[in-house]
């Protein structure tokens, strides 16, 4: 049959967009007090990320290293539905004399952040411990060692990061199926790690800082934490109206729903006063 039968895109009109979002939550728009926007906002947030409860968990240090003047302990968090947690707490030599960080990273792995090599990260979560903070740097889901969450179960894959071959990032599809957002997940593990952080060593306050999808969580999470003071967060804040169609992004950014009711602008307005 010959090839010229065809409709060719050349033939079709393919200049689609999705019509203007509501934003029906975002601060612009609202004509009530602040108080009563940023509960309604933060509600309405854990409903579009479905937020998981808390649950059960627990974590076991693994082993111990020094790297450039700081102890690094391999944690493993269980949270007792097939599923473990990896991170890494750092240590500054004598007695932290700065406050402690959550230190997020973006799409890659966990050690560039930590100091086993140099990448976009330049290594922060080291820098952070070198300058006297107690920095916790956790890997999150579908990234490094969790790249796929099922690897363990024949048959079954529920990846994302898994560069650079094929990416079908069936943990974001799959998870959408039942009712479930990898960032809201996500968003769960660091707090989860956070209460870990303030019942093993103290912490009552913590900052944050991220980068790339880390930056996004480090606007995200804080949201829904009391224990946040200070928030550095680096690529993020674009709005949501452009982050796939035109900054190509990969899908774990996505909020379904989001723009109905909010952007990312919102989302960093949620943690005001915090600087």
């Amino acid at each position: 049959m010959d090839g010229a039968f065809f409709v060719k895109r050349s033939e079709l009109d393919l200049c689609f967009r999705f019509p203007a979002p509501e934003r029906r939550l975002a601060f612009r728009r609202w004509r009530g007090d602040a108080d009563t926007w940023r509960t309604a906002a933060r509600d309405k947030l854990a409903e579009l990320i479905a937020l998981p409860g808390a649950g059960q968990s627990s974590v076991t240090q693994l082993r111990t290293t020094e790297h450039q003047g700081v102890r690094i302990d391999a944690l493993v968090m269980a949270l007792g539905d097939g599923l473990s947690l990896p991170a890494y707490l750092l240590r500054p030599q004598g007695e932290p004399s700065a406050s402690a960080v959550m230190a997020i990273h973006g799409h890659g792995r966990v050690e560039p952040a930590v100091g086993q090599a140099d990448d976009y990260h330049h290594c922060f979560a080291l820098r952070l411990a070198q300058a006297g903070h107690l920095v916790l740097c956790p890997e999150l889901r579908g990234f490094g060692a969790l790249v796929d969450l099922a690897a363990n179960d024949e048959g079954r894959r529920l990846d994302y990061w898994a560069w650079p071959g094929h990416k079908a990032y069936s943990l974001v599809t799959a998870g959408l199926l039942y009712g479930r957002t990898m960032i809201g997940d996500t968003v769960a593990d660091l707090l989860r790690w956070e209460a870990w952080l303030a019942k093993a060593h103290g912490v009552t306050s913590l900052d944050v800082a991220g980068i790339s999808y880390g930056g996004d969580l480090a606007l995200t999470y804080p949201v829904f934490s009391q224990r946040v003071d200070r928030i550095m967060a680096s690529g993020t804040l674009g709005s949501f109206d452009v982050i796939f169609d035109q900054c190509y992004n990969a899908p774990a950014h996505a909020i379904p729903g989001a723009l109905q009711w909010l952007d990312r602008s919102d989302i960093a307005g949620l943690n005001a006063p915090r600087p």
